[in-house]
């Protein structure tokens, strides 16, 4: 008796939901393309399987490792494959592609960022703050860097201030980090199985990427929380109203992008004045940059593109 190749691979996929979380603590591999691997394994026993199983699968195998390591294993173990069990729900109910994978992806960022959470509640404590700036300090000086900005002005403690500024502004946005992490690698995921599956739907360029009008809700949120939180002194929501900015700063980003190239590639603009745009992008990158962002933004509720609701 020979099994199919598709029996095979669900076997497999199904073999590695029960065992991976618990080998990646044992091994120490947690990481992006383990826990890519995990979200390919959650779509393929999801598509051949259905959402029992690979919810109970899934389950199983984070359950072992708890069980194993405690409580400890929280932080030790990625969370985002179980995002992918919502991308399957999607799937399984014909969701537009665009809000299955907005939804799959919020919560792929919200999952992202539990093993954070006990590193933000602490954060650097004062000798380890210290001594990354020492050796920063020692890099400069090393470089000649350090004699550079001396001659310009700058003394080493006002560098020194700067650079315990950025370690804990770095510290406070970790988890926007590991959500942006997260969004890349459900994303990945989310468009490779898309591919794989060709009988599914159709592929969409990137010049076409959209989200969800309502999507824009949660950069207003952030900004709500981070006033409220500066106005009053609240720092837990001042930190989560800047972490939210940083998240949809990078996929406002991503989509004010596929806007600028939709514009690229429409013939209704000359060449020249395509040819100028990409110039003055080039030149005034910085300006650029923020201009994308708002446009990314604000093409969630105005919907520069003109795109059909569907696609």
């Amino acid at each position: 008796m020979f099994l199919s190749d598709k029996t095979v691979v669900n076997y497999l996929a199904g073999a590695l939901l029960l065992t991976f979380p618990l080998l990646g603590i044992a091994w120490g591999t947690w990481g992006f393309i383990w826990i890519v691997l995990m979200l390919l394994a959650v779509f393929l026993v999801g598509r051949q399987s259905g959402l029992p199983l690979v919810t109970i699968f899934l389950l199983m195998g984070y359950g072992a490792a708890l069980i194993v390591y405690g409580v400890t294993a929280i932080a030790q173990m990625s969370f985002v494959p179980l995002a992918g069990l919502l991308g399957v729900l999607g799937w399984s109910k014909h969701w537009p592609v665009r809000v299955s994978f907005f939804w799959g992806a919020a919560v792929a960022a919200v999952l992202g960022t539990i093993p954070t959470l006990s590193f933000v509640s602490t954060g650097f404590d004062a000798q380890t703050a210290n001594d990354m700036v020492n050796m920063m300090v020692k890099q400069y000086q090393d470089a000649g860097f350090m004699a550079a900005m001396q001659q310009q002005g700058i003394t080493e403690l006002q560098f020194r201030n700067v650079l315990e500024e950025v370690i804990h502004f770095y510290a406070l946005i970790v988890p926007s980090l590991a959500a942006i992490a997260a969004f890349i690698e459900f994303g990945f995921v989310f468009y490779t199985m898309r591919l794989w599956f060709k009988d599914y739907e159709g592929r969409i360029p990137f010049s076409r990427w959209r989200l969800p009008w309502y999507a824009v809700w949660g950069a207003v949120i952030g900004i709500t929380f981070y006033l409220l939180g500066d106005q009053f002194s609240w720092n837990v929501l001042r930190g989560l109203g800047i972490n939210l900015m940083v998240v949809y700063g990078a996929l406002t980003l991503v989509l004010g992008t596929s806007v600028f190239l939709y514009l690229l590639q429409s013939p209704k603009i000359p060449r020249f004045f395509k040819w100028a745009l990409v110039v003055t992008s080039i030149l005034y990158l910085y300006f650029s940059v923020v201009s994308i962002i708002m446009f990314g933004l604000f093409d969630l509720v105005f919907n520069f593109r003109r795109l059909p609701e569907e696609s």
